[in-house]
């Protein structure tokens, strides 16, 4: 049965769920371990019998690649899956896609449209294939939903309210560094709420406000909210949160004119106790890796069949760009506190 090898860039909290779900998938060969990192690397290639490495070029000399060979080579990197900052994401994409080697990586491509733009163009022109990471379009739950939109299930789609509340909330240094609230949270539900209702954004207006001095005079939100109107119509209001101290909440609901759909949070275990004092559940689940574990391993199975069989990914390069463009707006918007048309 043919695999996939696989080099993993970056052992952070993104790499570490994305190691472990590679290392269980039957269609993967976890390969290689990038990092600049030469402790971090080592730990976890001995973890999951992988190679370490400094960097993505160390892992292509050593292995080599099949841009050069019709013939494919059995020890030749197929894809990498980048779990870097995103401010490194332009330099290890062009690298890759050089060599011709496939590329998943972790929202966003990068941190503007025109260099989303810029590093699919570069992708298309080697001929590999640019895959990015949306994991609610791999989650059972919001597929039915998004399916049941598509299907007219409940007519014409004319608002919806989702909600975003982030737990735990991060550490104030990557808030300042990594955490804009538009670029790191909306993108999730922007691209999924264009594809529950196969429709473009054609306006926002967003607001905002920071919760701690320091993320203030930075000019970062820890919590806003953006209002998307649609080109048919619909009105979408998502409103984001770093600190939900109850869980990791997850909400949306789509109001059309013949019904109502709604993803529900999920609970950390389904036990309910009943007393003279009420009825008791769980919390909800603690993370985004509690929640959406079983969605990152369906968009790695998704990649590897993507490169073993050739097919297609199902985000587009337009769905990145459309959805970067609606993120870029949002933050223009809290900040000009102006309706920005696209």
């Amino acid at each position: 049965t043919q695999r996939a090898r696989i080099v993993l860039v970056g052992t952070g909290r993104m790499g570490d769920i994305r190691a472990r779900l590679m290392y269980s998938n039957p269609k993967i060969d976890l390969c290689g371990i990038v990092d600049i990192n030469s402790e971090a690397a080592s730990a976890m290639a001995s973890l999951y019998q992988a190679r370490p490495f400094n960097s993505l070029k160390e892992a292509i000399e050593c292995f080599g690649t099949n841009d050069t060979t019709p013939e494919k080579d059995a020890l030749a990197i197929d894809g990498i899956v980048v779990c870097t900052p995103t401010f490194t994401h332009e330099a290890v994409i062009k690298e890759a896609a050089e060599h011709g080697i496939h590329i998943f990586t972790e929202k966003p491509v990068d941190e503007t449209a025109e260099k989303v733009v810029s590093l699919f163009e570069v992708c298309e022109k080697n001929g590999a294939k640019l895959c990015c990471g949306f994991q609610r379009r791999f989650d059972e739950s919001y597929k039915s939903i998004a399916d049941a939109v598509r299907s007219n299930k409940i007519g014409k789609a004319v608002s919806a309210n989702i909600f975003f509340g982030d737990h735990p909330c991060p550490p104030i240094e990557f808030l300042l560094t990594g955490g804009d609230i538009f670029m790191d949270l909306s993108a999730h539900d922007v691209d999924f709420i264009r594809y529950a209702l196969d429709d473009d954004v054609v306006s926002v207006y967003a607001t905002g406000s920071s919760s701690d001095e320091r993320l203030k005079e930075a000019g970062v939100h820890d919590n806003a909210c953006m209002v998307m109107t649609f080109k048919k119509g619909t009105v979408v209001t998502l409103t984001m949160s770093r600190s939900a101290c109850y869980g990791y909440d997850q909400r949306c609901e789509i109001f059309g004119t013949k019904g109502l759909l709604c993803v529900g949070n999920e609970l950390a275990n389904s036990t309910m106790m009943s007393d003279k004092n009420g009825i008791h559940q769980s919390c909800l689940k603690h993370s985004f890796p509690e929640r959406f574990n079983v969605a990152f391993g369906a968009e790695l199975d998704a990649f590897a069949e993507t490169i073993i069989n050739n097919g297609t990914w199902p985000i587009t390069r337009e769905d990145c760009i459309a959805t970067q463009k609606v993120a870029d707006a949002g933050r223009r918007s809290s900040s000009t506190k102006e309706v920005i048309f696209l």
